[in-house]
């Protein structure tokens, strides 16, 4: 079944009803990689009181201004006229900060959460774990009702899921339809399980191929933005996503499963549109891809 996002207004009443709650503190996540200037305008509308850098190896170095940055909201947060701006910010530019509720006190959620950002890979290697961007949140935990995710299983098990949100009431990011998406914990007996989880955390293989699959529509993206950006000219930039991502699905229908052979597919569609799928000529020559009787760049040759 699927879950409808929710409501704006519902969003809204759920969010004044944290800061209303006593036994809640409310915070934002705000990545000041994606947007700089988002944490002046929580700290110039009053909003902000005490803040600090999540990444450890960062503090006290340059590295803090590329870095997710944890801010604990004022009570009278709730309130303040710039909300409605900074929440279009959220909608606009999904990327750029999360709020979230939490029992915890700023030192305890920070501990928390910064424990979070470095895990281990199957072969021990360590790297950044950036779980405050929304779209990897989304895959993280598996959110039903966030229809924009590349891959909408959940990549934590449910023990680490609940390890991750640990303490924690509610946490809200948008979409990358700009729709507001609401995380909440499970049940008790998960939530009692999350101490079993060690940190930092440990991946298995099958954990890591998800989430790289989940960020192949954004290289892809990227790749498509930097090398032949004319292709996106006349499509409208909030359906740059799920067009890319589309043609990814295309891509893989006929197997090729190369990143190269991927590009030049998206590329392709972007170029031929519907005749890459109505062409007669095309069509025969994807299903020659497909069998395996000659390669994707062949293919591409005897494009008319």
């Amino acid at each position: 079944m699927k879950i409808a996002p929710l409501e704006v207004s519902t969003f809204e009443s759920n969010l004044v009803s944290a800061f209303d709650n006593q036994n809640l503190t409310c915070y934002a996540i705000i990545d000041k990689a994606q947007d700089k200037t988002l944490l002046e305008k929580f700290e110039k509308g009053g909003i902000g009181m005490r803040g600090k850098c999540m990444l450890p190896a960062a503090l006290d170095s340059e590295a803090e201004d590329y870095a997710p940055y944890l801010l604990e909201l004022s009570p009278l947060a709730a309130d303040s006229d710039i909300w409605p701006a900074i929440l279009r910010v959220g909608a606009e530019h999904p990327a750029s900060f999360t709020l979230l509720a939490s029992q915890f006190s700023f030192d305890t959620l920070w501990d928390h959460l910064a424990a979070f950002t470095e895990i281990l890979l199957p072969d021990d290697t360590d790297m950044i774990f950036a779980f405050w961007d929304p779209a990897v949140l989304g895959t993280l935990t598996g959110q039903a009702s966030d229809l924009t995710l590349h891959v909408p299983a959940p990549v934590l098990s449910e023990r680490q899921r609940a390890r991750l949100l640990q303490g924690i009431s509610a946490w809200w990011y948008w979409d990358r339809d700009g729709n507001p998406q609401q995380i909440l914990p499970r049940t008790n007996a998960e939530a009692a399980a999350a101490h079993l989880v060690s940190l930092p955390l440990k991946l298995t293989q099958v954990q890591v191929d998800m989430l790289v699959e989940a960020g192949v529509p954004d290289q892809l993206l990227s790749m498509v933005k930097e090398n032949q950006p004319q292709l996106l000219l006349d499509i409208p930039s909030s359906s740059h996503y799920i067009t890319i991502k589309k043609h990814l699905l295309e891509a893989r229908k006929i197997k090729l499963f190369g990143m190269r052979d991927i590009l030049n597919y998206t590329c392709a569609a972007l170029i031929y549109r519907d005749a890459l799928y109505i062409d007669a000529s095309i069509v025969a020559l994807l299903e020659q891809v497909k069998t395996g009787k000659i390669s994707f760049d062949d293919a591409m040759e005897k494009f008319p």
